[in-house]
């Protein structure tokens, strides 16, 4: 597998959600405000709480406002073990049949990703608890991930931010306030990309800005981060391009 960004390419963080409950007889999603707690939780960029409540046959709609074309999931689960399967619909219509994009009966803790049997160009998406109460399930992102052409140069750097306040008193003793864990930053850079794959990265980079987080897969591990600057792009020959970027780990 390649290095690769899952961010929010449909306005998944911008869409309704809706709570409610799915009908097996006639494969239709009804709504029930009552049957799922805090069903907001997958998509207030936080991975800090989770959706409760989400029981057998319950159902989650997102409404992402238009059709969006959507062709990976990626989903946290915030430290529950999961051994029942989460279903993944999509519909054109808010309260008509149901199409099945995935059926996930994979236990995980942490990230998990997904292709969708095909992409799909959908308003509405569905997730639907099919066995039991379905725990821990903290954010979700449906994308059209971006996949790097190639990988970035030799000697990726990374760096520790501590978030420790050390302050002295009077009489030269030192004190410390830890604000919070550490924070790992990256930086990527690219000294030779194409046209088509810097398009893609200012695509992305309007997208999130510094404000959308989003996933960084590094061929083994996923982190949860925002871009930290700005991407720099310089033309270093006609169509060819270098590219820095630099993303900083988020804790939840």
């Amino acid at each position: 597998m390649a290095k690769k960004f899952y961010y929010d390419t449909v306005g998944i963080t911008e869409g309704t959600i809706t709570a409610g409950t799915y009908n097996s007889s006639t494969n239709v999603f009804s709504v029930s405000a009552s049957d799922v707690t805090n069903e907001h939780y997958i998509n207030d960029q936080s991975i800090g709480h989770a959706v409760t409540s989400f029981d057998n046959e319950d159902m989650i709609r997102i409404d992402l406002g238009s059709s969006k074309t959507a062709s990976d999931i990626i989903l946290y689960n915030n430290g529950s073990k999961e051994f029942n399967d989460l279903f993944v619909y999509h519909s054109s219509s808010a309260t008509g049949s149901l199409t099945l994009k995935l059926e996930l009966n994979t236990t995980f803790v942490g990230w998990n990703a997904d292709s969708l049997t095909s992409a799909g160009n959908f308003q509405y998406w569905f997730l639907r608890s099919e066995d039991g109460t379905y725990g821990g399930l903290s954010e979700v992102i449906l994308c059209v991930p971006l996949i790097f052409e190639n990988e970035p140069d030799i000697g990726i750097a990374t760096q520790e931010i501590f978030a420790t306040d050390i302050n002295t008193s009077i009489g030269g003793v030192e004190y410390a306030n830890k604000r919070h864990e550490p924070k790992t930053t990256w930086t990527l850079n690219f000294s030779n990309i194409s046209q088509t794959f810097k398009n893609n990265l200012v695509s992305f980079e309007q997208s999130v800005t510094n404000f959308k987080k989003f996933v960084y897969y590094d061929d083994s591990s996923y982190h949860y981060v925002r871009l930290n600057a700005p991407i720099k792009f310089t033309e270093v020959a006609f169509q060819r391009f270098s590219a820095s970027l630099k993303l900083r780990e988020q804790l939840s």
